[in-house]
């Protein structure tokens, strides 16, 4: 770690960090509007007469759905900005950075894009159903901030990263902050998405049958949650990095142990927190069809929810095994 004086890894740290919190934080919120955008068009079509209120639904949701690239533009800016010192200087310094930058990133990946299915059903929704162009929104705004929680633990992680760095130096600090970066970053990816699947089908489900509403929003929410477990896991692991390491080799191994970790956590809990929203899509739809059956609706979602978040929890028990164990 010694070929590059302490400087020159600081503006290291500080380029890639603030790349990597913009370069993968924008694209999420990006696509997202997109897409409520796209639908707000197709939607005119059918009830141009509604152009008003489509375009105050398309510019609310757009507006909701692209906090996270906010959260990600602050934490790139105090990447960016914000002095070294003290023990964090030179690599230390840099592996903060990044480790902040890919936690930022990815979080903010997964939010923005979920928050786009809800903003475009909300969209197809008013056309729909121009009468009950309130609730729907209501209901957008309800499923986008929840689906946001991801992105929020993700930006608390980052913010922990550049004002409370871990005690480890060199090599070991790479593998602490780039460990504890995918934990979260890519632990929120997929939660999310899946939060933002799930608000969908209730937006969806709402401007159909807006009798049952309630029952709708309440699965929506329940569905969420469930969702978002891989992100609480993966924050689990970057918290345990950041404060309470157990002693490892300053080397290689350490290194190859907590980025090992950190990947595990991460990249496992993508697919069940997708799928546990693709579920919890199919339920907001059947319940509000059908709100007489909600509660076996909800049974059911609930049990395949469970089942698709298994391979999360083997991807943690994986993490801590490679933190505690081997």
């Amino acid at each position: 770690m010694e070929f590059l004086d302490a400087h020159t890894w600081e503006l290291v740290g500080r380029y890639l960090g603030a790349g990597l919190a913009l370069g993968l934080g924008g694209i999420g919120a990006a696509v997202g509007m997109g897409l409520s955008a796209g639908k707000a068009n197709e939607a005119i079509i059918r009830q141009p007469s509604e152009q008003g209120t489509l375009l105050r639904t398309m510019l609310i949701g757009q507006a909701v759905g692209g906090s996270p690239s906010i959260f990600a533009l602050v934490i790139g800016l105090l990447i960016l900005f914000k002095p070294a010192g003290g023990d964090v200087v030179g690599a230390t310094f840099a592996a903060v950075t990044i480790g902040a930058g890919i936690s930022i990133g990815l979080g903010c990946f997964g939010s923005g894009l979920g928050c786009g299915w809800p903003g475009g059903a909300a969209c197809e929704g008013v056309a729909r159903n121009p009468r009950q162009s309130t609730s729907i929104t209501s209901s957008m705004i309800i499923g986008q901030a929840v689906a946001q929680s991801p992105s929020i633990f993700a930006t608390v992680i980052a913010l922990i990263f550049l004002f409370r760095a871990p005690s480890v130096t060199g090599l070991a600090a790479f593998g602490v902050c780039l460990g504890a970066g995918i934990a979260m970053g890519a632990g929120a990816l997929g939660p999310g998405i899946g939060s933002g699947t799930a608000a969908g089908g209730a937006v969806h489900g709402s401007s159909r049958w807006p009798q049952s509403s309630g029952s709708t929003l309440r699965t929506m929410l329940i569905a969420q949650a469930v969702s978002q477990t891989p992100a609480i896991f993966g924050m689990l692991v970057a918290f345990i990095m950041l404060f309470a390491l157990p002693d490892l080799d300053l080397g290689i191994e350490g290194f190859a142990r907590t980025l090992g970790a950190g990947i595990a956590a991460g990249f496992g809990g993508i697919g069940p927190g997708i799928g546990s929203g693709t579920a919890g899509d199919y339920a907001c739809r059947v319940t509000a069809a059908r709100p007489r059956i909600d509660a076996l609706t909800l049974r059911t979602m609930l049990i395949g929810q469970a089942v698709s978040q298994s391979t999360a929890i083997y991807a943690l028990i994986i993490a801590l095994l490679l933190l505690f164990v081997v």
